[in-house]
């Protein structure tokens, strides 16, 4: 075998200065030098002998030489030569404006070719992140808007929060987007960085060890074909494993993700020692969907104000002092002035919404308050206020028949179905309307079928285009309209099928001449279009993807948030229902009665039951005082009443 030491000479030579050369631009800029100080010495060398042959009388020293030929060089012009005194001297001056054009022109041009790649590499997004303690979001979507509001809103009573994004997309996009859609950042910088998320070195780039909490956002829509949400759940599983792998298996931040996969999201909750929390969209929307059905008006209003920070949310608090003594649920809920205790967070971690009056609170359980801000939660050691209401109305309702109508068959849709089923009582009618039948949704409804004989489910085709054929539904007849979205291209596409059918049904129930039109509740999935929403006769709707957003990011701040949401979302147990104010007090014929909030909270636990608010019939409409819904108020408010308003509260049922 040859030796490299048998190549020419000059062959070798070439080959270490193409390694030297290929380390960089600290190469490069050290060879220009070198080779700028070789030509400099020349040039130095050639004065000293043009000099010696024949003297420059306007030389006052030869140490003189090397200023002459520096400033020729530097200057890069012949001015230089007009203050020499002879030929050979302007020559060399000449010869040294030359070289140096050649050697700084290139010293120059490599610094400027430098500098705008290190801006193109700053726009690509790829250079390191020195934060801690900031949130990352590893992905970028429709959602990301409503996140970063959210995330800016929580981090308000910070001097200098940050948010660090990562994902595959264009740097200069997402800050572009970003800038275009928030104004006002308060104390928030938001920081992007382009890569891909389940890299390690990006990870280590955007400090995912020093994050106060990760959320990974799901590639793929709800709507998306069943193959692409698969491979984006396996995506945000491998991106869990990752963050892993940077913080070497040792304790990481609390990681908040949207996975589709039942089977994935009990895996990825369960991936590791830390706290990893795994929202379903589909499931958690479809339930709280189904509730609206079956409530009063108003009550996604009061889902709404629940999950962002703009407005009211839940805090696990624990006085640093303790309880100052003995202490049970229904007592606490007189222990807060403008908040109210919803539930218990049990020491072994137990989770309890609406538990009995009577269920102790030990000094190391905390409990779920309710209010608009941590600051805002203060707890007494004696009651704030001592109600006088000794009794409640006996009320002998039930739970009365229902008709629903669900239009449109989503991937909520079964889920919708199958949470209505466990609410309605026996007798109770669902229908359901899609613009196609197939073997599965057939499937589905024998099922419910089996496990629900005392509802009367149907499954029916339906071309939703024609007016005819809605008008046949006889939609006045129902008791709940909910129409679904479908999938799409885009969002805007998706709001524009739910709004061209709500004007189609709202001609019908206009021409159908009667005054008391169907609950409507529909889906929509860009928040720009309520209004729009509004003035086609909708009582009540959702923002899906600014709910989603919204839980996404308080969970993130607080991973044991969704836990609480599980458990309210769900037959069992407790849920949220807007009941009549005749359920806790007797009007006795009076049109109107007036009483202190805290008799309402006092009236409310008596039935059971815990109250979050009041709404007024009157506002009902009026979307800048929030649709009528008055959360928390202080508890010696008084509220002047009538028969139409109602309590906000969270009871097992909505008798």
């Amino acid at each position: 075998m040859s030796s490299k030491f048998n190549y020419p000479f000059s062959m070798r030579i070439r080959y270490r200065i193409d390694n030297f050369m290929s380390k960089g631009s600290s190469s490069i800029f050290l060879a220009l030098l070198a080779l700028f100080m070789v030509g400099f010495m020349v040039m130095v060398l050639f004065r000293v002998i043009a000099n010696y042959l024949i003297p420059d009388e306007t030389l006052s020293s030869w140490m003189e030489i090397p200023w002459r030929v520096y400033v020729a060089v530097m200057e890069g012009s012949a001015a230089e030569t007009d203050g020499d005194s002879n030929w050979a001297a302007k020559m060399s001056s000449i010869i040294g404006v030359m070289v140096g054009l050649v050697l700084f022109s290139s010293m120059v041009a490599f610094i400027t070719t430098v500098f705008e790649a290190k801006l193109a590499e700053l726009r690509r997004g790829r250079s390191l992140v020195l934060e801690k303690d900031h949130t990352l979001i590893l992905g970028f979507g429709d959602r990301i808007i409503e996140i970063i509001r959210e995330l800016i809103e929580a981090n308000e009573s910070e001097p200098d929060a940050a948010i660090v994004i990562l994902a595959e997309d264009d740097k200069e996009s997402m800050d572009n987007m970003i800038r275009d859609n928030i104004s006002d950042f308060v104390t928030t910088r938001v920081i992007t960085r382009s890569g891909v998320v389940t890299n390690i070195k990006n990870l280590k780039n955007v400090m995912a060890e020093e994050a106060k909490s990760i959320i990974i956002m799901n590639s793929a829509a709800s709507w998306r074909p069943k193959e692409e949400r698969k491979l984006a759940d396996a995506l945000v599983l491998k991106s869990i494993m990752s963050i892993i792998a940077v913080c070497d298996g040792d304790e990481h931040p609390p990681i908040i993700c949207e996975i589709h996969s039942d089977r994935d999201r009990d895996l990825a909750e369960n991936i590791s020692n830390g706290t990893v929390k795994a929202l379903n969209e589909v499931s958690v929307l479809s339930r709280m969907i189904a509730q609206l059905a079956l409530s009063r008006n108003g009550l996604s209003v009061v889902y709404s104000d629940m999950v962002g920070f703009d407005g009211n949310e839940f805090y696990f608090y624990k006085p640093d002092e303790g309880w100052g003594g003995p202490l049970t649920f229904g007592e606490s809920t007189h222990r807060f002035k403008s908040s109210t205790p919803m539930g218990i967070h049990k020491a072994d971690g137990e989770i309890i919404l609406n538990p009995p009056p009577e269920t102790p609170v030990s000094d190391n359980d905390e409990l779920i308050v309710f209010a608009e801000d941590d600051s805002t939660i203060y707890y007494f050691k004696e009651p704030v206020y001592n109600a006088r209401v000794s009794g409640i109305p006996q009320t002998t309702m039930s739970l009365r028949n229902q008709r629903v109508a669900l239009l449109n068959w989503t991937p909520k849709t079964d889920i919708i179905m199958e949470k209505l089923c466990s609410y309605l009582p026996a007798g109770s009618e669902l229908c359901t309307y899609v613009p196609e039948i197939n073997e599965d949704m057939e499937s589905f409804k024998e099922n419910l079928l089996g496990i629900y004989p005392e509802l009367n489910i149907s499954l029916n085709q339906m071309d939703f285009n024609d007016l005819n054929k809605l008008n046949e539904i006889d939609p006045q007849s129902f008791d709940s309209l909910l129409i679904l979205s479908p999938g799409g291209a885009t969002i805007e596409e998706m709001d524009a099928f739910v709004i061209s059918l709500l004007i189609r049904i709202r001609q019908i129930l206009r021409n159908s001449g009667k005054s008391q039109w169907p609950k409507l509740i529909t889906e929509v999935m860009d928040s720009e279009n309520i209004d729009i929403i509004l003035n086609s006769g909708v009582e009540d709707f959702m923002v899906s993807n600014q709910f989603v957003s919204q839980i996404m990011a308080q969970v993130s701040e607080e991973p044991l948030a969704l836990d609480v949401y599980d458990d309210l979302f769900q037959a069992e147990g407790s849920e949220l229902y807007i009941k009549p104010i005749s359920y806790y007090f007797p009007f006795d014929g009076k049109e109107s009665i007036t009483v202190a909030y805290g008799e309402c909270v006092h009236a409310a636990q008596l039935r059971g039951e815990v109250i979050l608010g009041a709404q007024l019939h009157p506002r009902q409409k009026e979307k800048d005082k929030m649709f009528g819904i008055s959360l928390i108020p202080d508890k010696n408010q008084e509220f002047t009443f009538t028969p139409e308003d109602g309590l906000i509260a969270l009871a097992k049922d909505e008798t």
